[in-house]
């Protein structure tokens, strides 16, 4: 399947291979344990790298239907099947449930808890495509107001329909990638840069400066601190897997496990329903999502449950 995949950063791959771990093993162990090691990055990281991999000049109806293609429509699809298990499991409140689900956002609870994440992803993109022309040090302020008010109305944003007011308290983090990719070219040390990073924003939340963050619950942390710590890792992750992962079969396997995350992403939390131990929830939330996705990819099935293109062999050349 190696030879069907399409050319783009392992190293990026890695940060998401990373990242979406960390999100599974938020939801499996408790939060005494994962709070301050993973909230603070886990789910922040995701819109650091759109920023950092944006494309500058896009119309607005093209980052819509790209949008539409890899978030969108797993979406559905993922609601579609949360729903089915939500509604074979025959609790009370099953109602309540979906119409939580179908409101979305933070009011969203199990099993559609992870869609809030990839509603608020589109919006925000959307949200970045509308004031990229405007100048910088406008958007950036647009992005600091967000970020003010996600620390004095976050709860009231994040109960918005499909999470849309997140998309304000959001866009901070995609310009934080935007500013990573435009100085990108002048870090000549990335690993070396990504550790100091990384081990800054460690700080802050070690020393207790920094509280975590919880995006869908408007929860935002210490004000500016929290931020700071945030950016710091997400960047940090980015800059330090550039710097050591190399082009070869390590970063091609990395691209191609982290095609299906999304799929990992929406079906996971079924797997919290499960009577086992932390461990083997883990393994289980992580790696079935995996092999399903993977073996969509070559299917039409793909767009759907992945957000990716279906994959297919390279055609042999004729003149061989």
């Amino acid at each position: 399947m190696l030879e069907a995949i399409p050319n783009r950063s392992g190293a990026i791959d890695l940060v998401r291979i990373i990242a979406v771990g960390a999100i599974v093993a938020g939801h499996v162990f408790t939060r005494d344990l994962t709070g301050d090691l993973l909230y603070t990055w886990h789910v922040a990281v995701f819109f650091v790298l759109s920023g950092y991999l944006w494309k500058p000049g896009r119309s607005f109806r093209a980052e819509l239907t790209r949008r539409w293609r890899s978030l969108a429509r797993p979406y559905l699809a993922g609601f579609v099947l949360l729903t089915i298990a939500l509604l074979s499991m025959g609790f009370p409140d099953t109602l309540q449930r979906l119409l939580g689900g179908l409101y979305g956002g933070g009011v969203a609870g199990m099993p559609y808890i992870t869609l809030w994440f990839i509603s608020t992803l589109f919006f925000t993109a959307l949200l970045l495509r509308l004031i990229e022309r405007l100048p910088l040090a406008l958007q950036w302020m647009l992005g600091i107001a967000g970020a003010v008010a996600g620390w004095i109305w976050g709860s009231a944003l994040s109960d918005t329909p499909l999470g849309i007011g997140m998309a304000a308290t959001s866009l901070i983090y995609l310009l934080v990638g935007d500013a990573l990719r435009r100085v990108r070219d002048r870090a000549r040390a990335p690993a070396l840069t990504g550790i100091l990073l990384i081990a800054t924003g460690a700080a802050l939340v070690a020393s207790g400066l920094s509280d975590f963050i919880d995006i869908k619950q408007g929860d935002y942390g210490t004000p500016a601190l929290s931020l700071i710590a945030s950016a710091a890792i997400s960047t940090g992750l980015i800059l330090l897997a550039e710097g050591v992962v190399r082009p070869g079969r390590f970063s091609q396997v990395c691209t191609l496990l982290a095609l299906p995350l999304l799929t990992i992403v929406l079906l996971h939390p079924v797997f919290l329903w499960t009577p086992w131990p932390a461990w083997p929830t883990f393994a289980a939330a992580m790696l079935i999502p995996l092999v399903i996705g993977l073996g969509a990819l070559r299917t039409p099935l793909s767009p759907w449950l992945t957000g990716q293109a279906r994959l297919r062999r390279p055609q042999a050349d004729p003149a061989r």
